[in-house]
This record gives structure tokens, sequence and C-alpha cells, in this order.
């Protein structure tokens, strides 16, 4: 199976008038966000199915979002705790492997690197947002899931950024709504397969092939290719 590519398409959004709604949601999605992170560091779950059945009801009564933003709020959450942990994780086994050398070298041993802390998110941090919580639409338009239900802004992609969201090789997946310096972007997410070893072969032929024409040197690989 080949692997996917992945790249990010970020566009400037007009709220359209929807800036307090799309603030609220913001700063109640991220509250949802750090409690359950809290939640998870706490009891040290780590498996998304098992934080779901712990937090999900419980998150919709405290921040009122509705069922899928509470789900996004999770998978936030737990990519932030995943990742806090993986690091953690990293940076004591680099420890280990240092003190394991100045011992040998009968050195001083280094202290081990401070804990990590759970992670925590700003009323300002990102929205999560996945295939059933926002929806593009005709004329460069975006609903969004909101508190008060979906609002719909209008999109400010320039040419090429609406060249890589209409390319058919390239499947749209979730996105991220970011607030920065009082402007509102959408950083949507595409995937496409990785082309196979044997394309790759093809395209690097083809790229040697281009530069020993451009700098017109002689190889055999070249006379066989003509």
């Amino acid at each position: 199976m080949n692997e996917l590519l992945t790249r990010t398409v970020c566009v400037k959004l007009d709220a359209c008038g929807n800036d307090v709604t799309l603030e609220e949601t913001q700063a109640r999605f991220n509250e949802a966000a750090t409690w359950i992170a809290f939640v998870c560091w706490q009891e040290r779950i780590t498996n998304s199915n098992t934080a779901h059945h712990r937090v999900y009801g419980e998150t919709r009564r405290r921040y009122g979002l509705g069922a899928q933003l509470a789900v996004c709020a999770r998978a936030k959450a737990m990519e932030a705790v995943k990742a806090t942990s993986a690091g953690e994780k990293n940076r004591t086994a680099r420890w280990q492997a240092i003190n394991a050398r100045r011992r040998a070298a009968k050195k001083k041993l280094l202290p081990p690197p401070e804990p990590a802390s759970c992670p925590e998110f700003g009323p300002r941090a990102s929205i999560r947002y996945d295939a059933r919580t926002y929806r593009l639409l005709p004329l460069d338009r975006v609903s969004l899931n909101t508190l008060i239900g979906r609002v719909t802004c209008r999109m400010l992609p320039g040419q090429r950024q609406h060249e890589m969201l209409v390319d058919p090789d390239w499947k749209i997946g979730g996105a991220e709504l970011v607030w920065r310096e009082g402007v509102y972007y959408l950083h949507l997410t595409q995937t496409r397969e990785a082309p196979a070893l044997h394309e790759k072969a093809l395209a690097l032929e083809d790229l040697t092939g281009l530069r020993e024409e451009v700098s017109g040197t002689f190889s055999p690989h070249a006379l066989r290719t003509a």
C-alpha cells in the first residue's frame, strides 16, 4: 500500500459578521480540550476509545458543545497528550543514554530532565474541524459548526490556493480554524497517495536527462534515453 502525502492549504476567512460566535465557540472548545487533556493526563488514559467513553458525555454537559465538536475536542486533547508523553519519553531516553556514556567515562552524571506538564489550550487556540463539523460550499463559502449551530463564512483564497483546493488528485480532509492578529484563517488538510517506486524512478530519469541536456554533457545514459 502506498504511503499518503499530506499538505495544508491556509486560506484567509471573512467571518461575515460571525466573529463573536466564532470567538465564543473557540473559547469553549479549548476549555473543553484543556479539561479533557487534564483528565486523561491524571488518569493516564492514552487510548482514544477509552478517552471517548470517559469524557464525551461530561464534555457536552460542561461546555455545551455539539456531539461532533465534543469528539473533535477530545481528538485534539488526546493528540497533545500523546505528543507530550512521547516527548517526555524521548528526553528521558536521551538522558539515560548520555548518563550511561558519562558513567563509563567516570564523569559527573547529569540531573534528570524536568517532568512534562499536562498540555493546555488558550481561549484563542485553534478549533479542530472534521468532515462532520465543516463543509465547503460553492462560491468559496464554508459552513462551520459553532455553539449556536452552523454559520457561513467566506473564504478568500489566492489563485495558488484555489488551484490547490480544486486539484482532483488531492482529497480534502479536516481543517483547523486559526485566529491570528484579529483575522481568522482556515487551514485545510489535503492528502493523496505517494507515487509508486517505479514512478519516482521515471521522474528521476526525466530530471537527470533534462539536466544533461541543459548542461550539454554527454553520457551513455543520455544516449540510451535519446
